[in-house]
């Protein structure tokens, strides 16, 4: 029973890291944004260069998303590791009990 809830609290630490990756990834989003935002004047930023800007955010952001997806289905290993843990655990505790 230790090993299983060492895994549920190692599998919590990884899921708060992936929220916390997915808040960086949404500032960089709101960045890249906001970066297009200038008054016009003399420092405007010109429509290709706002498209330009667009797109390196853009290409940020699906790295990111790829990351944390790939996070994701460390996750769901883990997860699926420990659900077969567990029903071996209950299989066991059966036959010691007979």
């Amino acid at each position: 029973m230790e090993i299983i809830i060492k895994e549920i609290e190692a599998i919590s630490s990884d899921v708060y890291t992936i929220v916390g990756k997915a808040e960086v990834c949404k500032a960089d989003i709101d960045r890249g944004i906001n970066v297009n935002h200038t008054p016009k004047g003399e420092n405007s930023i010109s429509k290709q260069d706002k498209i330009n800007n667009l797109f390196y955010y853009l290409d940020e952001a699906k790295f990111d998303v790829d990351t944390i997806r790939d996070d994701l289905k460390e996750i769901k290993n883990k997860l699926d590791d420990l659900l077969d843990l567990v029903q071996y655990e209950e299989v066991a505790q059966k036959i010691r009990s007979k």
